[in-house]
């Protein structure tokens, strides 16, 4: 780990400055509602779901399609099972990506708040205020498609690599979950956490550009911080491993979008450790001798570190 530190103040230190290439969120005027296709021709439905989602007069309003999710996040679903519904508003840069479900009348049956901010984090999205609801029960799967489609209803586009590998983390982080339900010391908040962290630590600690040895390291480091080691198989490690390698190479963890993203997968993150599931998840984890590492214990332990070295290259610097 020190050596890696080293090896990673002294690449900076010798980097030029200004290598950005993305162009931060710019703030929307007005909200967008896009409804789930089933809803086009159900007025009751459609207006029980436009009360969960707070929509008002002003809003665009469109609808999700087969072909949306299809375009979008590579699923196919009939119009008829399309009932989740969003309503978004793109913030201003530092606001964060803050997300709501309301589950008032029907519950989102597979996907929690956290899996879903993490998704859009890695579809690029990082500064927006989302609802997300359903005036009947779903598997919510097909959410972000809708996301996606409130982008273009604003005539902005969303790169199509970065939503796929969204789908993917979610699909994947669900179905871990699914295949975990009944495994003691596990929940979804745990791996949510453990796959935020992941990413922070690439792009604070490696400069985005890691091996698929280190994205290895990182990840069985986090999975133990979050007393997940041993509790997840070697298959399901390596579906992580693919995950983030996927984001890596779309080029999320370099530039001004490594930047907001770790500043919004900062705000999940207190929000996961400030959460009730999440203490739950440490006091089942204290009963079974596992110990869970609050996300501002390991950052400040690698703060005071990355300062250390930061003084040794500072010192080699004015050598020369």
């Amino acid at each position: 780990m020190i050596r890696k530190l080293l090896a990673t103040a002294l690449i900076a230190a010798m980097l030029p400055f200004g290598a950005q290439n993305a162009n931060a969120a710019s703030e929307w005027d007005n909200a967008v509602t896009v409804y789930g296709a089933a809803l086009e021709q159900d007025s009751n439905l459609q207006n029980e779901t436009a009360n969960l989602l707070g929509v008002e007069d002003t809003d665009i309003v469109d609808y999700v399609y087969s072909e949306d999710v299809n375009q979008y996040i590579n699923q196919n679903y009939d119009n008829s099972v399309l009932k989740s519904s969003i309503r978004i508003i793109q913030t201003s840069e530092g606001d964060g990506l803050n997300i709501d479900i309301n589950e008032d009348m029907g519950q989102i049956l597979l996907i929690s708040e956290e899996t879903y901010q993490n998704a859009l984090l890695t579809s690029g999205i990082t500064d927006a205020d989302v609802t997300i609801a359903a005036a009947e029960e779903v598997t919510g799967e097909s959410a972000l498609a809708g996301v996606y489609k409130a982008y273009q209803a604003q005539g902005e586009d969303i790169d199509p690599e970065k939503t796929r590998n969204a789908q993917d983390e979610l699909k994947t982080i669900s179905d871990i979950s699914e295949e975990n339900s009944n495994v003691e010391g596990f929940s979804q908040v745990q791996l949510n956490k453990v796959i935020t962290e992941v990413k922070v630590e690439i792009v604070n600690n490696f400069n985005g550009d890691v091996t698929e040895d280190q994205v290895r390291d990182i990840v069985d480091e986090k999975l133990a911080e979050n007393g997940l080691d041993g509790i997840l198989s070697q298959d399901q490690i390596d579906r992580i491993i693919v995950i983030i390698m996927n984001i890596k190479d779309s080029g999320l963890f370099t530039g001004e979008e490594a930047d907001r993203l770790v500043n919004s997968s900062k705000d999940l993150l207190d929000r996961i450790t400030s959460s009730d599931s999440f203490q739950d998840a440490k006091d089942k984890a204290s009963e079974l001798g596992r110990d869970i590492v609050n996300s501002e214990e390991a950052s400040s332990f690698m703060d005071s570190l990355r300062s250390f070295w930061d003084r040794i290259v500072e010192f080699f610097k004015g050598l020369f």
